[in-house]
């Protein structure tokens, strides 16, 4: 028996999926099925370093590109000193830790270099540039991974090579998008194809359960389903709230083709029990009454923190989140901002990164900020909670809030929007926080400002104390497994798709 856990890809600032897929494989990985988590997106770095990054051994992972051309997976640690035979009779240009030039004439050698934690330091793939336009790029792990080929500013062509160093695949792309693939004497027109033929040699079996935690793209994978048993899980909110009513639902676009498909569907996985109500209640109303739901947290905690530090913290607040729109902290920041004139030492820390870093820095400047609003970048959590007395948030839906949970088990009061399912699965309000209303950004910020002040001034944090361990105990890592276990031995148990 095989448990697939599908994704589409993963990076060094990675979403909620991955770090829930995170949480999964430190509950799971230990159980007696093999494990293997899918990641089905062309990665162009060698995936493994992110996978190390946020804690999943890859050993227990593959990717369809790589798994296609036939290649394991190997830690980076290629050197430019590999390459002094390539580079003799060039004229060589440190750039710092991130790259190295090797020129000559018109031609240029540019070696990038691994800067991160997991392998800095080492290659990671080297373009090759004439007459400053981008003719090739190389990647690499402990070998020659795969080339791609540009025609102007867009990538024509892919060739890889596997483990003994043959070329194992060739991908021909048009405007971005596969075109065709040559792979062991298939000719496979498009992604669908390609897909189609990836999940026909996974070869799934009446004894695997396979659980997509994303499958947008990846409709191949249901031609192939085969006698396997397939979870959902579901990651986010699931519908429209302002375009759904008593008799119909309109659902979010990721999650539609699993909903209305639900006969290819086996069992559904939410993570709190106020989102399996309505998604029950909604697939009735929709003529559905038999799909199988169940809660399970997506994310768990170890241990709970005694929360001696945050009275002594109580000025100091944190967020963590990709720094991306839907977040809002630059909210956040305006409204940290408002209370510092009637909480002088008050501090705001952002951790993560994203698409909206350098709007979020400029912000901070032109605020004259600097000192007491702090970017500290992607790092990992567990260590930097007990800094701190409070945790911010200012995104308008979360399927479960990862981070939110973290932050109550480190006892931190939390101020964040009264939206589902995060902020009033751990605020009990008044008690170890407060939710506030939506609206315009200006009323916004200055809830958040009035909150932040009131917080720090008048909070019982005592009882906020106790009311967060209450709320994160059923979170802790044993009771967390104990319900993968059980339903994992279900659903293997059961005989068919829910009609």
């Amino acid at each position: 028996m095989t448990i697939y856990h599908i994704n589409k890809g993963i990076g060094m600032s990675s979403s909620g999926i991955e770090y829930a897929q995170k949480y999964r494989y430190d509950l799971v990985k230990d159980f007696p099925e093999r494990q293997v988590f899918v990641f089905c997106d062309y990665i162009y770095a060698n995936y493994t370093r992110f996978t190390d990054n946020i804690g999943i051994d890859s050993a227990y992972t593959l990717n369809a590109y790589k798994y296609m051309a036939h290649q394991e997976n190997h830690p980076s640690s290629c050197h430019v000193e590999d390459f002094a035979q390539m580079t003799a009779g060039f004229t060589r240009t440190d750039d710092g830790e991130r790259a190295v030039d090797f020129t000559r004439g018109p031609v240029k050698y540019k070696f990038w270099l691994i800067t991160d934690d997991t392998a800095k330091g080492c290659l990671d793939r080297i373009d090759i540039i004439v007459a400053n336009r981008l003719q090739e790029v190389h990647h690499y792990s402990d070998r020659l991974t795969s080339i791609d080929y540009y025609g102007g500013k867009e990538i024509i062509a892919r060739y890889f090579y596997d483990e003994s160093g043959k070329l194992s695949m060739r991908q021909f792309l048009k405007a971005g998008k596969l075109s065709f693939t040559l792979v062991d004497g298939l000719v496979l027109h498009g992604a669908h194809a390609f897909y189609d033929a990836f999940f026909k040699r996974l070869a799934f079996g009446s004894d695997d359960i396979v659980v997509l935690d994303r499958n947008t793209d990846l409709n191949a994978i249901f031609l192939n389903k085969n006698d396997s048993k397939f979870v959902v899980v579901v990651h986010a909110e699931h519908f429209s709230k302002h375009l759904t009513d008593e008799t119909w639902t309109l659902w979010n676009n990721y999650y539609e083709y699993v909903f209305v498909n639900h006969k290819l569907i086996d069992a559904y996985v939410t993570s709190t029990d106020k989102q399996t109500e309505r998604l029950r209640h909604q697939f009735r109303t929709a003529g559905n009454p038999n799909s199988r739901i169940v809660t399970i947290p997506v994310g768990t905690v170890p241990e709970l923190a005694s929360g001696t530090q945050v009275t002594t913290n109580k000025n100091k607040f944190l967020t963590a989140s990709r720094l991306a729109a839907e977040k809002h902290i630059d909210i956040l920041v305006k409204a940290v901002v408002e209370a510092k004139k009637q909480l002088p030492d008050l501090e705001f820390h952002i951790y993560g990164e994203g698409g909206n870093r350098k709007m979020l820095t400029d912000l901070i400047t032109t605020l004259n900020a600097g000192d007491y609003i702090i970017m500290e970048g992607h790092k990992h959590l567990s260590q930097e909670y007990g800094k701190y007395g409070g945790y911010l948030t200012a995104s308008g839906s979360e399927g479960f809030g990862l981070t939110i949970l973290e932050a109550v088990s480190s006892c931190l009061p939390l101020i964040g929007l009264d939206v589902d399912y995060g902020n009033t699965t751990f605020i009990t309000e008044g008690v170890n926080g407060y939710k506030l209303p939506r609206g315009t950004e200006d009323e916004q910020v200055a809830s958040f400002a009035n909150a932040i002040t009131k917080l720090v001034q008048t909070l019982d944090y005592d009882a906020a104390i106790a009311e967060s361990k209450r709320l994160a105990t059923p979170y802790l890592s044993d009771n967390v497994r104990k319900k993968w276990r059980t339903f994992f031995e279900e659903v293997h148990a059961q005989k068919g798709v829910a009609q």
